[in-house]
């Protein structure tokens, strides 16, 4: 499903580009220099995506034209549109980009450069915790590559780890804290010893554990979960429990 959305996503920005050459508002030649790299987050970005997820995306543009930033916000505007439209079938997803920089206050695009400046300056703990599945998959390789070459590192660079963990566990307090009473006890995403709970259990010790060991730097839950049990951090009927 996740490689099925990376197409979508690829298809939708190439549909994009002739919608914003028949929008004749910029040159052809700005929209051509205008490159766009598409960095799947979530569980897109980690290849376990399922069949009710959204699309958690970051969009990363570059140029050298004056219209490069309305150029790219305009081709992520629309990428968004032509994969939720209906047509003579519905949508296929509903593309989330709230997880960038400031989320939906923050710019939709913004350059390399202004990204690093951001996560460098001014993000908060858990914008290094989600950028664990930060993956580039769609648009201009070279860009998401350098996109993930540069803010990738900052994950591990993050000075206080104990401050990680307790903001996390708070955040994680105020999400069981807004599920309606009713629901406590089935909802399987968000609930108590539910989806959201395995994934912030692993996520937080491949965060403090994996400054120091490499293999713990995977993306996706069930691959990390291997990892902490080979190195030791988890029991194996702990990491078999958790994965299933």
């Amino acid at each position: 499903l996740a490689d099925l959305a990376g197409g979508a996503l690829e298809a939708a920005l190439a549909i994009a580009r002739v919608r914003v050459q028949e929008e004749a508002r910029y040159l052809p030649e700005d929209i051509a220099d205008t490159q766009l790299a598409v960095i799947a987050m979530g569980k897109c970005g980690a290849r376990e995506l399922n069949y009710v997820s959204d699309v958690d995306v970051i969009y990363v543009v570059s140029g050298t034209g004056p219209n490069m930033i309305p150029i790219g916000t305009r081709l992520a505007s629309l990428i968004a549109q032509i994969i939720d439209e209906p047509s003579i079938e519905p949508g296929l997803w509903q593309v989330d980009p709230n997880l960038r920089p400031e989320g939906k206050n923050g710019a939709l695009v913004r350059t390399l450069e202004a990204h690093l400046a951001y996560y460098q300056k001014w993000a908060e703990d858990w914008e290094f915790q989600a950028l664990l599945k930060a993956r580039f998959v769609a648009g201009n390789p070279e860009l998401g590559s350098a996109y993930e070459s540069s803010i990738k590192p900052l994950i591990w660079s993050r000075a206080n780890r104990a401050a990680i963990v307790e903001n996390s566990r708070n955040m994680r307090k105020r999400v069981l804290d807004l599920i309606p009473a009713e629901e406590k006890d089935r909802e399987i995403k968000l609930g108590r010893g539910g989806l959201r709970d395995v994934e912030f259990t692993v996520q937080l010790l491949q965060l403090v554990h994996g400054v120091a060991d490499e293999s713990l730097r995977v993306p996706d839950t069930l691959s990390a979960l291997e990892a902490l049990a080979n190195a030791g951090l988890i029991g194996r009927s702990q990491q078999e429990q958790f994965a299933q």
